[in-house]
């Protein structure tokens, strides 16, 4: 099983600073599940059990809000969501929920932080791997908030409704822009 958990983790952006024997040593502490079809991987306030990297399938990570669950993202092979569980001890801020049967590979949050603290050379890189993860996501995150400045700056007098409905998509993307 660690040959598969390996092809898998050479695949994502967070691997792809490791070499080949850094690979195959995350690739011992990886887990694979299947999740059926409208089963959650992970509960919005549950504690943060590690990363997950979508191998096949589709996930929906969805946020709870005063007028229900809102969709911040879908994830199809090659997704990776939970990340920041392996750095912090957070609770999870999103539910994922599998759309269809989904394989997953996780990375269990206590294997991965033995290996920071031994001060492992790949576990130190999947960090990094993280950070440009998340550095994207925050570039997103920038420009949509840009494009949502500009059009409350040309908003006429009858557009209320289109700019509120964009600062709850703000509100949404600033909440949560990692899951």
């Amino acid at each position: 099983m660690s040959h598969e958990h390996t092809a898998a983790l050479k695949g994502t952006a967070i691997c792809r600073l490791l070499s080949e024997p850094e690979i195959e040593g995350l690739a011992a502490i990886a887990e694979r599940a299947m999740v059926p079809a409208g089963s959650e991987i992970f509960r919005e306030g549950d504690p943060g059990d590690g990363l997950y990297m979508v191998l096949a399938g589709e996930i929906d990570v969805v946020k709870r809000t005063p007028g229900g669950e809102r969709s911040l993202a879908r994830l199809g092979a090659g997704g990776v969501l939970g990340e920041m569980s392996l750095l912090t001890h957070d609770v999870r801020s999103a539910t994922g929920r599998a759309l269809v049967e989904t394989a997953v590979l996780r990375l269990p949050v206590t294997a991965f932080r033995a290996l920071l603290e031994r001060g492992s050379p790949a576990a130190l890189k999947v960090v990094a791997g993280i950070g440009e993860v998340l550095a994207r996501r925050v570039a997103s995150m920038n420009a949509q908030v840009l494009e949502l400045a500009e059009k409350v700056e040309k908003a006429q007098p009858g557009s209320e409704a289109m700019s509120v409905e964009k600062f709850v998509q703000l509100h949404r993307a600033l909440q949560v822009w990692s899951f």
